[in-house]
């Protein structure tokens, strides 16, 4: 295999192949998409470049029928260059896609030139020019993806044939046209990513700041709903104690309670009726005397308002009457 030999050993031709296969898995997103040597697959078709261009395989003013068979496979270098930029994963992802798409425009432009595209292939070429950004109509991109699909069923029916000249000449040509479509649709697709990552490039100091105060009004919003939940449940604890309230104002106390407490205001009445100094009783409770004495009218009229306010059994529950 070509691992096995030294960079300086691989011919031109073994070199190309393996990255042309390596390119291929990459499109297909194949395990083990690079190079089974573990060679640099950019470096590689760069390299491959150089030899082309040392040999002057090709010429500026070369049409189609110029071109020897042979050297048609080489001129899909520039495609298999942009490929390998495109799932690059080393280095900027910005810069990365805008070398793909300038090997792509540089691949479909040579091909132009040499007149090697087909007519119904050729048109979009003129999209190429990097004004406005590429894209497909509905229809277009249909037709498109009809005509991949029957010049894949060409070469792959070529080859099932005896191989001669004229056959490899004719695999070529299809192959070339079939990556020159395959280009646009990469072409346009990479176009968009560019838009992408120039957008996260200048907002990329936006988006985190956006993010963080995005951040803080959920936080107040779940602080606010908590608030509004926990005076909820609380309205539902209060309303719950109320639904087995009666209506009525409930008794203080027991009538046993409300009877003790009469029996002892009784007692203390009593008490301070029997400590009362002789004389003084006999001045406050004699009839004769109620002219006399001032404090002892102003004593007995308080205690008529006083029963009157309070009159015997007011502590009483009008549902439970005393007996």
């Amino acid at each position: 295999g070509g691992g096995e030999c030294g960079e300086k050993e691989l011919t031109l031709r073994e070199r190309f192949d393996l990255c042309a296969k390596s390119c291929e898995d990459l499109e297909n997103n194949t395990k083990g998409g690079g190079s089974e040597s573990g060679r640099d697959l950019r470096g590689e078709i760069l390299a491959c470049v150089r030899m082309v261009e040392t040999l002057a395989l090709f010429s500026d003013n070369e049409d189609k029928d110029d071109i020897v068979t042979s050297s048609l496979k080489y001129l899909l270098l520039p495609y298999y260059l942009g490929v390998c930029y495109m799932h690059r994963l080393e280095g900027d992802r910005l810069e990365n896609v805008n070398e793909a798409l300038v090997c792509f425009r540089s691949f479909v432009r040579n091909l132009a030139d040499k007149e090697l595209l087909e007519d119904k292939i050729k048109k979009f070429e003129g999209r190429m020019d990097g004004s406005a950004t590429f894209t497909f109509g509905r229809e277009e991109r249909i037709a498109l993806y009809r005509q991949q699909k029957e010049l894949k069923a060409a070469m792959t029916s070529l080859s099932r044939l005896e191989e001669d000249e004229e056959n490899a000449r004719s695999i070529s040509l299809l192959q070339i046209n079939c990556c020159a479509m395959s280009a646009y649709q990469h072409y346009a697709s990479l176009q968009k990513e560019v838009e992408l990552l120039k957008f996260q490039k200048e907002n990329s100091d936006f988006l985190p700041r956006q993010a963080a105060e995005r951040a803080q009004v959920q936080e107040k919003m779940f602080e606010s709903l908590k608030g509004a939940a926990t005076a909820l449940q609380a309205d539902r604890e209060r309303f719950a104690r109320g639904v087995f309230k009666p209506s009525h104002i409930l008794p203080t106390m027991t009538v046993e309670e409300f009877g003790m407490l009469e029996l002892e205001r009784m007692k203390q009445a009593e008490d301070q009726k029997a400590n009362q100094p002789k004389g003084e009783k006999q001045k406050c409770c004699s009839d004769d005397d109620h002219s006399e004495d001032e404090e002892c009218i102003k004593k007995a009229r308080e205690w008529d308002e006083f029963k009157d306010d309070n009159p015997f059994g007011w502590g009483n529950s009008k549902l439970r009457p005393c007996g």
